[in-house]
């Protein structure tokens, strides 16, 4: 049984790569071209003998009145189905779609109209008793019950993400992030400790990289950073990404006149985020829940410890399904400036502790979310369907 994976998540060549050794035979339906991050950045699909292109209308969550009900959405997906299932021998749909989006529920109908299995992906880690509410709510509760009668299991991206469901359906679940790091690439190597033009030699480097919003919690650790280097006297602060919060924390830099200590680096690619991490000693990523919305999972954290760095985090969302307090990183309670500060003055005084928390996470993230083993998940998963 061939697998037809549709949506527009594995665009992207790196995600993609988590399924270059899977098993079995596998096709994707990617968009012809996807906007991200308001335009900023564009992707075509990597090319292949297992890759199929269509239009995609909708490519982001805020339009007027539908919201992101439609991220994604291919009109033509019935028509690919039509023409490639005899041809490809295809008996399943993956969704890489919330099933509460109606372009997931448009794939889960038409995967049924040809007679074929469908799975729809979600990382919601918040129950939706909780996150629905009014109106809106509703529309989605209704999309969710409809999409998952007609599916046959879901996926979900983290362990809380199966607790919610395993109260929704009886259906099969498993717990797969939705794309595997790549630990051949994300290796520790050598380097002198320059990046960008910056010379970061004899500095202890802590370094967040990632999308600039508040619920990132990059705020927090800019506000107790002179303590930090206080303590740390040869500590730096690296920020790199961008986001709707970016002025709000260049103008927090300059309030605490911390502009000889804090560096500021746009949007990195793969390649580039490789080369930072390998000068830096210590990940940060001191998100907490705002807005209806936790932490998903963290694929920049995974990252940063298979570049055996060990991460400064918080007990929100589902990080802790990445990062493990006292083992691979350290956990302290969301929004606390006075627990963030003293984890970051523990690690930047103790380079050994460093370097133990750091090699423990290269093993952790390495045995369980490397590309390999997640691909193998996904087909055990799709045999047992």
């Amino acid at each position: 049984m061939s697998v037809l994976v549709a949506g527009y998540t594995y665009i992207h060549s790196s995600y993609f790569n988590t399924f270059r050794n899977y098993p079995g035979d596998i096709f994707f339906l990617l968009p012809k071209i996807w906007k991200a991050k308001g335009g900023r950045v564009v992707y075509t699909p990597p090319v292949g003998d297992n890759v199929i292109t269509a239009t995609t209308v909708f490519s982001h969550s805020h339009y007027p009145i539908i919201g992101g009900l439609l991220k994604g959405w291919m009109p033509a997906f019935p028509l690919v189905l039509w023409r490639e299932k005899k041809r490809k021998k295809i008996g399943l749909v993956f969704s890489c779609g919330e099933p509460t989006l109606l372009s997931t529920l448009y794939n889960a109908f038409w995967s049924k109209m040809f007679g074929l299995k469908h799975i729809p992906f979600s990382w919601e880690n918040i129950p939706y008793t909780i996150k629905f509410k009014g109106i809106s709510g509703l529309l989605h509760y209704l999309i969710l019950r409809a999409c998952l009668a007609l599916s046959d299991g879901i996926i979900c991206g983290n362990s809380k993400g199966r607790d919610i469901f395993m109260t929704i359906t009886k259906k099969p679940i498993a717990v797969i992030p939705l794309i595997g790091v790549d630990e051949e690439f994300f290796k520790p190597f050598n380097t002198e400790k320059k990046f960008m033009g910056k010379d970061f030699l004899g500095k202890t480097v802590f370094t967040f990289v990632g999308a600039l919003g508040y619920r990132k919690g990059i705020h927090l650790a800019i506000s107790v950073f002179q303590k930090v280097v206080d303590s740390v006297p040869n500590a730096v602060l690296v920020v790199a990404g961008t986001g709707e919060y970016e002025q709000e924390l260049e103008n927090l830099i300059k309030e605490k006149s911390l502009q000889d200590v804090v560096f500021r680096f746009p949007w990195l690619d793969h390649g580039q985020l490789k080369e930072l991490l390998a000068v830096s000693d210590i990940f940060l990523y001191p998100s907490f829940s705002f807005g209806g919305w936790e932490e998903q999972f963290g694929y920049s954290m995974a990252e940063a410890s298979l570049m055996e760095l060990p991460v400064i985090s918080t007990c929100s969302g589902s990080i802790s399904d990445v990062i493990v307090d006292g083992q691979t990183g350290i956990l302290v309670k969301p929004e606390s400036s006075e627990e963030l500060a003293k984890a970051m003055i523990t690690l930047g005084q103790d380079r050994e502790l460093c370097v133990r928390l750091g090699k423990a996470g290269r093993l952790y993230i390495g045995e369980r979310f490397n590309s390999n083993r997640v691909a193998t998940m996904f087909y055990n998963f799709f045999k047992q369907i």
